[in-house]
């Protein structure tokens, strides 16, 4: 059971993920896709369901003509007479038979004045509501269970189709109704084939568009994987490329910088060393040492964001963790970690999230006014994501040159970087980057 819902939590992030990185577009087609596929499976049920409706239809029509050709059944009301015994015969021989299992007429007032079955003349039951229509002149239809009254006779049968016709007098009202009943079975059997037929079309339509699609996002992500392999590389190279001129120019002013200006500040201490303390000139002289311990201070600061990325080295972790450290020693910034094990990146992925985070960190020191800042990463949803937040006052929340150049980074190597106001105030940067697979 772990396994399934492990399974399931990994198919979830595999799927959020591929949500964010299809991009507007894709995602406009994929509802496209769902869209059309619902619209066909609704008309899988509405198909079949308007083919019925016009195939009672047909079948009033139908039966209505016949009724037309058959003797006026007003005026051979009375059993006996020739007339009666003509209209029975024709009713034997035009309706009768084949599909058509019943007849009856019936008066408005609920009175049958004649059926084939003599059991049911003179009778009198509650009219249905098709009857009731065809009494206002509309020939109706229905598919009865022959549980009323008036059907006792027929309920061996199970179903009934109850065909409805209006039979109007001279003066252009309606007398009675015509009710014809017929078999349901080729009813169903013709419906079992158009839903059939129906499904099959739909459910090939669906299949074709569904493999169309799975072969489209196949070919999609190789080329994607293929694009961020290639700018991965790109950008590891210039990354070297980076590190190794960072490595010069930390080393040509450590040596051509720094040293010289330990030589000054010793020599200036060894000068004020042999002056009383109350001389002007050593007064100057430890003036002169403060400036210079400020350049130094300035100096190391500087060489500490010119070295090298500990990230490729030591992991993500350690690196945030310097950057904290740092952060700590050189401001007065109450500075909370939160790191949460986890991390599956290349050395570039490492490097570029470190980078997004120093850059975050830059910034608050420099604009955010604040007196905390978060530092925070976590892997999940198949990514890792640092985040950088402050109590500051906010309001930078378009991006500098700094986080443009970090965040265009970021999404060559399939991620992103967002930059957003806190809940309580201050500014918030997610930068994330997607853990690959075989990464895993």
């Amino acid at each position: 059971m772990a396994r399934l819902r492990a399974r399931l939590s990994a198919i979830s992030r595999a799927l959020r993920t591929d949500w964010r990185e299809i991009g507007g577009l894709g995602r406009t087609a994929l509802i496209g896709v769902v869209g059309a596929a619902a619209l066909a499976f609704a008309l899988g049920f509405f198909i079949p369901a308007t083919a019925r409706s016009h195939l009672l239809e047909a079948r009033a029509a139908l039966v209505a003509a016949e009724v037309a050709e058959l003797p006026d059944p007003l005026q051979t009301r009375s059993p006996g007479t020739a007339e009666y015994f003509a209209f029975e015969e024709a009713v034997d021989h035009e309706l009768l038979g084949g599909e058509t299992e019943r007849v009856k007429l019936w008066l408005r007032d609920g009175t049958i004045a004649y059926s084939d079955a003599a059991v049911l003349v003179g009778g009198k039951f509650d009219l249905s509501a098709p009857a009731m229509r065809a009494f206002d002149g509309e020939t109706g239809t229905q598919i009865s269970d022959l549980t009323d009254s008036a059907h006792e006779p027929d309920r061996e049968l199970g179903r009934l189709i109850e065909i409805y016709v209006p039979l109007v007098d001279d003066r252009g009202e309606v007398a009675a109704v015509f009710e014809i009943e017929q078999r349901v079975d080729s009813l169903d059997a013709a419906m079992s084939r158009i839903t059939r037929n129906v499904w099959l079309s739909i459910l090939s339509g669906v299949v074709v568009l569904g493999v169309f699609m799975a072969v489209l996002s196949v070919a999609r992500a190789r080329d994607l994987n293929r694009r961020r392999r290639q700018a991965e590389r790109l950008l590891g190279t210039l990354f070297r490329a980076q590190e190794d001129e960072r490595r010069r120019i930390v080393g040509a002013l450590h040596d051509d910088i720094g040293q010289p200006l330990y030589r000054l500040l010793y020599g200036l201490e060894g000068s004020r060393a042999k002056l009383p303390d109350d001389d002007a000139v050593a007064t100057e002289l430890e003036t002169l040492e403060g400036v210079v311990r400020a350049i130094d201070t300035t100096l190391r600061s500087e060489l500490r964001a010119l070295q090298p990325s500990l990230a490729a080295d030591a992991g993500l972790g350690p690196a945030l963790e310097d950057i904290a450290a740092s952060t700590r020693a050189e401001t007065e910034l109450d500075v909370h970690l939160n790191l949460t094990p986890g991390e599956r990146l290349s050395d570039v992925k490492r490097t570029a999230l470190y980078r997004a985070a120093r850059e975050a960190v830059i910034n608050v020191r420099k604009h955010a006014n604040a007196s905390q800042v978060w530092i925070e990463a976590c892997s999940d949803d198949g990514r890792v994501e640092v985040i950088v937040r402050d109590d500051g006052s906010g309001g930078h929340l378009e991006p500098g040159l700094g986080l443009t150049t970090t965040r265009e980074r970021l999404e060559a190597l399939g991620g992103g970087l967002h930059v957003t106001a806190g809940r309580t105030g201050g500014t918030k940067v997610a930068a994330w980057l997607p853990i690959e697979e075989d990464s895993q």
